[in-house]
């Protein structure tokens, strides 16, 4: 057995991070690092009593070459018998959607499609290929960027169910093994350039350190940033102890209560970054902390927004942050005569006459004005943004303000829906309808909308 080989099987022990019987969902790029770590582990999965599979992520952001990547990995994972998935990622959509670097938005992908696909196909762990020198670039960026001591902790050797058993070996350990033993990999062309934060600090920092300050950087800040993580573990148990007191978490909601506000400036930051991170995949910014807590000082009803599907509310006794999520599967479309489930309720729309009408206290029951819809209607949940003309006013209003003025409590407010036609807003359900679309003397036809 190489030495190499003996020292990861060595590291892997010291910190049990495989166990017999494990399903092992390797992330492969075809660079040198998962290629080496795939070939490893399909070296040793005997040893282990593990099986193997690779899942490939084809980020679309070099045109062929990232197809002549994606065609590499399969052919290597063909020659070895090794069970092979790949995924395509709109990595430059969701950096644009959600303000993110392109290195962000595309590692926030990943890790997502990681963690459903492995759950899905009974993977129990997933393994990336962090290397010594990932952690150094990532201590460095993080210390640059300010990120907090979460940052500066370093790439965690385990994670949940993420493990990284070649995190302490060197990128020449990694790239002398591949040369010696004749084995194939790809070379990314974006890492030669330094428009990326991390290659700059690898092509352009790093080296200059090695070359002047410490020749073993890499196991210099190693060293120190797993203490930094035992560090980090304990400041969190003290940050999960001041989210149980001062926040209410719900499926897309976290309320965060007037008392949070005394919370040191430092610490509330720590506070919300992590409330964000664990509850929407949100990687905070300073700005957006600060932003935050400044709404405790504002009035009822001010909002802000963190990104488009993101934005913090205050309301009476504290501050709502909400996800707004839009799902396709929560839109219906219902034409007149049919009816729809609405929260195990039924909501009907009905042509009816005149003397059909019949107007009582119930705000589950309303008549409106067809004559310049069609019969087709739309069912969904409200969004940020949304307007109508509530009946009785004759300027629009927006939903979140007027279930803010109805005092309909926060946590319910996420759960409303609008009956919608010819791209109007015609009833916010069980609530009010459109001034646009009440009835008069010169109506001709008339629609009953009515929930029960």
């Amino acid at each position: 057995m190489k030495k190499l080989e003996q020292k990861i099987i060595n590291f892997i022990n010291q910190h049990n991070l495989i166990d017999k019987n494990d399903r092992l969902l390797i992330a492969f790029s075809g660079g040198p690092d998962s290629t080496f770590a795939l070939y490893f582990l399909n070296k040793f999965k005997k040893k282990y009593k593990v099986e193997i599979a690779a899942v490939h992520f084809n980020h679309q952001l070099r045109g062929k070459e990232s197809d002549d990547d994606e065609k590499f990995c399969y052919e290597f994972c063909q020659s070895l018998n090794i069970p092979f998935f790949s995924c395509k990622l709109n990595v430059n959509e969701y950096a644009k959607e959600n303000k993110l670097s392109i290195e962000e938005a595309a590692r926030i992908l990943r890790y997502s499609f990681l963690e459903n696909f492995s759950k899905k196909n009974n993977f129990n762990k997933i393994v990336t290929a962090h290397n010594l020198s990932d952690n150094t670039e990532t201590v460095l960026i993080n210390l640059f960027s300010g990120t907090g001591y979460t940052g500066i902790s370093g790439v965690p050797i385990k994670r949940r169910n993420i493990i990284r058993p070649f995190l302490f070996i060197s990128k020449e350990e990694i790239l002398d093994y591949l040369n010696n033993n004749n084995i194939n990999y790809r070379i990314d062309s974006s890492n030669l350039k330094i428009d990326f934060k991390r290659n700059f600090i690898r092509n352009k920092i790093l080296p200059l350190i090695r070359e002047r300050i410490n020749p073993k950087v890499d196991e210099a800040i190693f060293r120190s940033s797993k203490i930094l993580e035992v560090l980090a573990s304990i400041i969190d148990n003290y940050i999960n102890g001041l989210i149980t007191k001062h926040t209410r978490i719900s499926k897309d909601c976290i309320f965060i209560k007037s008392s949070a506000k005394k919370i040191e400036n430092e610490i509330f930051g720590e506070f919300t970054k992590k409330l964000l991170k664990d509850n929407f995949n949100y990687h905070i910014e300073y700005n957006d902390v600060y932003r935050i807590k400044s709404l405790f000082e504002k009035q009822k009803g001010k909002k802000i927004f963190l990104t488009k599907k993101i934005f913090a509310l205050r309301e009476k006794n504290g501050i709502e942050i909400f996800s707004y999520k839009n799902d396709n599967s929560s839109i219906t479309i219902i034409k007149v005569g049919e009816s729809a489930v609405l929260n195990s309720k039924t909501l009907k729309i009905e042509e009816v006459s005149r003397n059909e009408i019949k107007f009582g206290k119930s705000k589950n029951v309303e008549y409106i004005s067809a004559d310049n819809l069609s019969d087709e209607f739309i069912l969904r949940k409200w969004q940020p943004g949304d307007k109508f003309i509530p009946l009785g006013m004759k300027k629009p209003k927006k939903i979140s303000d007027f279930l803010t003025d109805a005092k309909v409590k926060s946590s319910e407010k996420k759960d409303k829906f609008v009956l919608e036609n010819n791209k109007f807003i015609v009833w916010l359900v069980g609530l009010r309808i459109d001034d646009r679309f009440k009835i008069t003397s010169q109506t001709k036809r008339i629609l009953k909308l009515w929930i029960k």
